[in-house]
């Protein structure tokens, strides 16, 4: 189930949280987080602003809507696509998963509110799950304990000394932005780290910032200026850092995962592409994902196995959503994909 995070945690304390105008700064506000129901029955609400997966029972308000079939009006398709039969058959799809018996695995998505004392989901979607063998809610608790223990649990906290620019992570981001525009400008297809830090306008950001890491350094004093040894240490330290965050952003990634190979950028290599495209284009016909689409972590195993063992998810995700701008494939449900 999806829930809208707009409430505190048990644990915290409505006194603890952050003044209203700061939680727009927190990564995980305003997501839909999957939270278990006992949690979501004890989440406390906030003073400034007044599922059945076996750990309680909640209630659900959904308001369903009618499409007006007949009073849509569509213009030709050039290319000889139905408009219409494809709108009538997500229409019958969107039917079939909405009736809903006793006993039904539903995914719910939704906001959470307070009605008559009692603690409800208003529903902005809701789809039965068919998971004869429980594929599905096996995955479900098997992810919702790494969700809690990398996300949720973790209480932010806004760094109100902005002076230490180590704390907040400028000096990386920068660089970080400055490497990407430079790939992006020059049309960079592949590159190594070395390459980087002999471009004077990166070398140039770089020092900027770990003049003033070292000048905040314990042992540096005031009266001394910081040595060509520290600063050159902490400008490859920054360059690495810089090019791990773009490898996380999928950004950048590597065939074969080692410091000293060779870095490729995502949106130019073309045989990712074609690759990622092919697999989506030939498993979406499957028996097994007809209906669905293609699930990601298949899509990211057998782009793994046909193109490089060392490509990261975050690469494979960039491809994808490329893709889907470019309309070559297009996203039937979370993470799920077909050809378009």
């Amino acid at each position: 189930m999806d829930i809208g995070t707009s409430v505190i945690t048990p644990s915290e304390s409505a006194e603890d949280t952050l003044p209203s105008m700061f939680w727009g700064l927190d990564p995980i506000y305003g997501v839909f987080a999957k939270l278990y129901i006992k949690d979501i029955l004890e989440l406390k609400k906030s003073q400034p602003v007044p599922v059945d997966d076996g750990t309680g029972v909640i209630s659900c308000l959904w308001w369903k809507k009618q499409r007006a079939m007949e009073n849509v009006r569509l213009a030709s398709s050039p290319f000889g696509l139905n408009v219409l039969e494809q709108l009538n058959r997500i229409n019958q799809l969107e039917n079939s998963n909405s009736q809903l018996e006793l006993g039904d695995v539903v995914q719910v998505r939704g906001r959470l509110r307070d009605y008559r004392d009692q603690r409800e989901i208003n529903s902005t979607s809701v789809s039965k799950v068919v998971d004869p063998v429980f594929t599905a809610q096996i995955a479900r608790m098997l992810e919702l304990p790494y969700l809690y223990r990398n996300f949720y649990d973790k209480t932010f906290q806004i760094q109100m000394d902005s002076s230490d620019p180590n704390q907040q992570g400028e000096p990386t981001l920068s660089l970080q932005r400055k490497i990407k525009q430079f790939l992006t400008q020059n049309g960079v297809k592949n590159f190594y780290q070395q390459e980087l830090e002999a471009i004077d306008s990166l070398v140039c950001i770089a020092e900027q910032n770990c003049v003033s890491l070292c000048l905040h350094h314990p042992s540096q004093t005031s009266q001394d200026p910081p040595s060509s040894a520290c600063v050159s240490k902490q400008i490859h330290e920054l360059f690495q850092q810089a090019v791990c965050a773009l490898q996380e952003e999928g950004i950048i990634f590597q065939k074969v995962a080692a410091h000293t190979e060779l870095y490729l950028v995502t949106d130019a290599e073309k045989e990712l592409h074609k690759v990622t495209r092919k697999i989506v284009q030939d498993d979406s016909t499957r028996p097994k994902y007809v209906d669905k689409g293609c699930p990601f972590h298949h899509i990211v195993s057998c782009v793994r196995h046909s193109y490089s063992a060392g490509v990261s998810e975050a690469a494979v995700q960039r491809v994808l959503d490329r893709l889907e701008c470019d309309s070559e494939i297009v996203s039937t449900m979370d993470r799920h994909y077909t050809v378009s």
